[in-house]
């Protein structure tokens, strides 16, 4: 376990602050849930994501696009990548998205881009004609699929990303 070296008093109602460093490193916004769990007598916080919640139909979603568009199918949550299908599983899953993915989920517009380079992590690239179709769920961004191939994207591929990306969304309502 790190150690911030950083002491909070609770208050009268039980609250604590959570400092703006710690925050922003574990990319917490305002209004975000948290999880709480006890653990050997500690307190754990987590961020809640929604789709990590339904990750067996995440799964599912993603292996049945990759085995219908033989692409790689790569669905996250506004942290990381939950669920992969494709040659690019090992590589990505569970790793931590970049700016550049995150910027594309709180546009909240699906976007085609053709024979690009786009950054999925920090420190990764990969090339290819790729969709990104933002998760939209009671009005938040909450991550989206994205479909990596060397294929020629079409507007049908690009509606069914669309359209899965509107069931997890409506889904995650329910």
């Amino acid at each position: 376990m790190k150690l911030a070296g950083i002491v909070r008093r609770i208050d009268e109602l039980g609250r604590i602050v959570i400092p703006k460093e710690i925050r922003k490193t574990l990319h917490i916004k305002n209004g975000e849930n948290l999880e709480i769990f006890i653990n050997d007598g500690n307190i754990i916080l987590k961020k809640y994501s929604e789709l990590g919640n339904i990750k067996e139909l995440s799964d599912t979603i993603a292996e049945t696009l990759n085995q219908t568009l033989k692409a790689n199918i790569l669905i996250s949550d506004t942290d990381k990548f939950i669920s992969i299908s494709g040659n690019l599983k090992t590589k990505y899953l569970t790793k931590e998205i970049s700016e550049t993915v995150l910027k594309y989920i709180n546009n909240r517009k699906i976007i085609s881009l053709n024979n690009e380079t786009i950054n999925l992590t920090k420190t990764e690239k990969e090339k290819g004609n790729i969709i990104i179709s933002p998760i939209i769920s009671s009005g938040d961004a909450l991550g989206a699929i994205i479909l990596i191939t060397n294929k020629e994207i079409n507007n049908q591929t690009v509606n069914t990303i669309n359209l899965l990306s509107n069931i997890l969304a409506k889904h995650i309502e329910n």
